[in-house]
């Protein structure tokens, strides 16, 4: 059961470094038309997303032995609720 939890979380990670990547590159343009310090704030701000996402989907694929059964389904939580963050953002963010 916890592997199920720990695939969940690792695919919901993928996606999460999906969703960085595109405010990453919907705030860059935002920057590149207005040069506010706002939008660079943005730009730096998907620029973190992306690489903790990144990062968490390579510890969670390198380390998924390591993690305790118990924690898996706050892990998977963790993972659904900064997906609804991250999708939120972006539905935002294009329209």
């Amino acid at each position: 059961m916890a592997d199920m939890f720990m695939t969940g979380s690792l695919v919901i990670g993928a996606a999460n470094v999906i969703l960085s990547l595109a405010l990453l590159l919907v705030y860059g343009q935002v920057y590149r038309h207005a040069h506010s310090s706002f939008a660079l704030a943005l730009l730096l701000f998907a620029g973190a997303f992306l690489a903790h996402n990144a990062l968490v989907v390579y510890s969670y694929a390198t380390m998924m032995p390591l993690v305790p059964e118990a924690m898996g389904p706050y892990i998977l939580g963790i993972a659904v609720l900064e997906a609804a963050g991250l999708g939120a953002m972006a539905w935002t963010a294009t329209r």
